[in-house]
């Protein structure tokens, strides 16, 4: 299979791209003492792993809580917001309504109110027992914190032309109390404006996500960064028994935490490859990041598969 974007290597050295990365993808990174010098650290790799991690486990949370609340849908827990909040004791979801939102609001009379809870097992990915509060109480200020981060980050995104509904997203409280918000815009995946022509049915999109940082207040946008420079489109399957998907970067030297997360959430990708201009990485099905070595390849403008 030619890689898309690069017909004009011809077949011979488009084959001979997809044996060197099948190679790198089998037997790990080349050990030049020139390469190794230049390689990005374990501590560099870890921390990215753990960030990725920490992204998809808040989606998969997200995911699970919708769930439940469809099971108890004839209950009548309708929030405006759900928001994953990590503890050391266990992650909590908290289901919130936004009484600003409400025409005749019953309880406080600004603010939000939690209409329900639920703990998340991140080992487990399992959410546990829906608990209704009845009545509903005022959130606690964690919670709405939470909330204001999200609101503030899908406020500052969502009339640029490369973001748009719908879109998921995950906030990480820092050591230093601020946010971070990864937002993945899905707008124009199915085919209808801003997808990609051409992409299969189910094709999982790297590309059209951002990070955006906020004050620890959740009120104040520091910044808004778009991930990638561009999107690609992958077809998770079927392809050859070892052959890996992937991508592309045209800017960065690293994966970003959103391929992490995306891999684990989707992980018939793996193993998947990302070439940055300078390096190639493997990402396994656990979310494991491995540096390959330096990129010699030509840098295609979309990718999917392995040549």
């Amino acid at each position: 299979m030619r890689l898309a974007g690069t017909a004009r290597d011809g077949p011979d050295r488009t084959a001979a791209a997809g044996l060197v990365l099948a190679t790198f993808c089998l037997i790990g990174p080349p050990g030049s003492a020139r390469a190794q010098d230049s390689r990005p650290s374990d501590e560099t790799l870890r921390s990215l792993q753990e960030r990725g991690r920490a992204v998809f486990l808040y989606l998969q949370a997200v995911d699970k809580a919708a769930e439940l609340l469809k099971k108890h849908a004839s209950e009548g827990v309708r929030p405006d917001r759900t928001v994953i909040i990590p503890d050391r004791e266990g992650w909590q979801v908290v289901f919130l309504k936004d009484l600003t939102k409400e025409s005749t609001p019953s309880g406080p009379k600004k603010g939000m109110v939690l209409v329900a809870e639920s703990p998340f097992s991140p080992d487990a990915g399992e959410v546990g027992n829906l608990t209704i509060m009845e009545p509903p109480h005022a959130a606690p200020a964690t919670a709405q914190s939470y909330a204001r981060a999200l609101d503030q980050a899908e406020s500052a995104t969502v009339s640029r032309p490369d973001a748009g509904d719908p879109f998921e997203d995950a906030v990480v409280r820092e050591k230093d109390a601020t946010f971070t918000v990864y937002l993945i815009s899905h707008h124009g995946e199915d085919g209808g404006a801003g997808g990609q022509a051409g992409a299969p049915a189910g094709s999982v999109r790297f590309g059209r996500d951002f990070v955006i940082r906020l004050a620890a207040s959740g009120r104040q946008v520091l910044s808004v960064e778009p991930v990638h420079s561009n999107a690609t489109s992958v077809p998770p399957g079927p392809r050859a028994a070892g052959q890996p998907t992937l991508h592309a970067h045209e800017k960065g030297d690293l994966p970003f935490p959103t391929d992490v997360a995306l891999v684990l959430r989707h992980p018939t990708l793996a193993p998947h490859l990302v070439l940055t201009p300078r390096f190639m990485f493997r990402i396994d099905s656990e979310g494991v990041v491995t540096w390959l070595g330096p990129n010699t390849l030509p840098q295609p403008s979309r990718s999917g598969e392995a040549p």
